[in-house]
């Protein structure tokens, strides 16, 4: 067995430093019917449920925690839960994605209580996200990240083309982040009422098993190659 020690260092230097750098910003997204998540191992947020409230948006925190070492937080916009008919809340302020039941999370103008943008932060990053999209609308505007790095931008043409805000459409939004990258940061934000979502789901931020499996092969061989050499060299008779 003759294998080179120096090709081979070139060659997992090469990788790891290609895992570290690889990034092709790039998001995979889709749309599913169904009110929820279909991605396997994927955590829901479902917002809670609070007292109806029919006339504004209700009492009750916004989301926070750790699954899966991932700790995700959420700020802006407000939760609504309402039941129409006989709610009285204004025209225009805000409307229960279908499918969607107990609270729901709403991001516009006014009033001041949903005020946006609406924004997610996972501190690890997560490689999966989805919601429960209703009403959608071209001033719906949705952005990624990966650190400080735009991954992507979309608008309610995502999911209804023309996002004419038809309230009795609703549709789960999926995005998948890109090889070597993960969602850091997700911004919700409506330049009037509203961007109304749910049920939103996430799946951390895993390492690529098949880069790892390389390396431990790599890393495996050198360490054979290396005894085997020694073995070699104690085994060589001494020189008369």
């Amino acid at each position: 067995m003759n294998v080179q020690i120096k090709p081979l260092l070139g060659f997992l230097a090469t990788l790891l430093l290609s895992c570290s750098t690889m990034s092709a910003h790039a998001l995979t997204t889709y749309a599913s019917s169904g009110s929820f998540s279909s991605m396997a191992g994927a955590y829901t947020i479902d917002f809670g449920v609070s007292p109806i409230n029919n006339t504004g948006v209700v009492s009750g925190s916004l989301p926070a925690g750790t699954v899966g070492g991932v700790q995700y937080s959420y700020s802006g916009g407000g939760l609504f839960n309402y039941v129409a008919p006989p709610s009285t809340l204004a025209n225009g302020i805000s409307a229960r994605p279908v499918g969607s039941t107990d609270n729901y999370w709403s991001v516009g103008s006014s009033p001041a209580a949903q005020q946006g943008p609406g924004v997610v932060t996972f501190d690890s990053g997560v490689s999966y996200f989805g919601f429960l999209w209703g009403s959608p609308d071209a001033y719906n505007k949705l952005s990624f990240y990966d650190g400080n790095q735009l991954l992507g931008t979309f608008d309610g043409s995502a999911v209804l083309v023309p996002p004419n805000g038809n309230q009795a459409f609703s549709q789960y939004f999926n995005i998948l982040a890109g090889p070597g990258e993960k969602i850091t940061k997700i911004i919700f934000a409506s330049a009037t009422n509203a961007f109304e979502t749910d049920n939103h789901a996430f799946v951390s931020s895993v390492p690529e098993p098949e880069i790892y499996a390389m390396m431990a092969a790599g890393l495996g061989l050198i360490s054979f190659v290396a005894r085997r050499r020694n073995k070699q060299t104690r085994e060589q008779p001494a020189a008369a």
